[in-house]
């Protein structure tokens, strides 16, 4: 990419910049509650690809020879277990990105099924539990992720959750 190019990208993003700055803030704050439902299941979806690369990394530590890696070994040897083909990025992002697809249906069909229970009069409720149900997912398979990882009071705490769930 050269400078030349960048200067006319930035002429162009320049270009009626306050009529692109309103339509901008109109859509924000019309989607201003669900812009941040999904930057939370995003910052969800990433700490669970994160504590299962920790996992990875830390199976992997344990293979090579290391009886009780530390949790923060297991950080830094996530580097090493890519290096080993442990890690497939690849792969975990296709998954990522395909929950996250899931997800983004999930929660619009909440909110239309909200939108006809306020057109109806009732309250609406099905976004609340659609986004619970789908954050407590997310947040048992970060706590399972952290167990395998070697957190032994997670492995604890995700046996009271699963044992709450049913």
């Amino acid at each position: 990419m050269n400078w030349e190019t960048i200067k006319n990208a930035l002429a162009k993003l320049t270009e009626c910049f306050s009529g692109k700055m309103i339509i901008a803030g109109i859509l924000a704050m019309a989607t201003h509650k669900y812009s941040i439902l999904m930057a939370c299941f995003c910052t969800l979806l990433y700490l669970d690809i994160l504590t299962r690369w920790i996992a990875i990394s830390y199976a992997y530590l344990v293979e090579q020879g290391n009886e009780a890696p530390a949790f923060f070994d297991a950080v830094k040897g996530i580097n090493s277990a890519r290096k080993a083909r442990k890690i497939n990025s690849e792969e975990m992002r296709k998954r990522g990105v395909s929950k996250l697809f899931i997800y983004v249906i999930c929660l619009l069909m909440a909110a239309a099924c909200d939108l006809m229970s306020y057109e109806n009069n009732v309250t609406p409720q099905i976004v609340q539990v659609v986004s619970g149900y789908l954050a407590m997912g997310e947040a048992l398979s970060i706590i399972e992720n952290l167990s395998d990882a070697g957190v032994k009071s997670m492995g604890r705490l995700a046996e009271i959750l699963k044992r709450r769930g049913k």
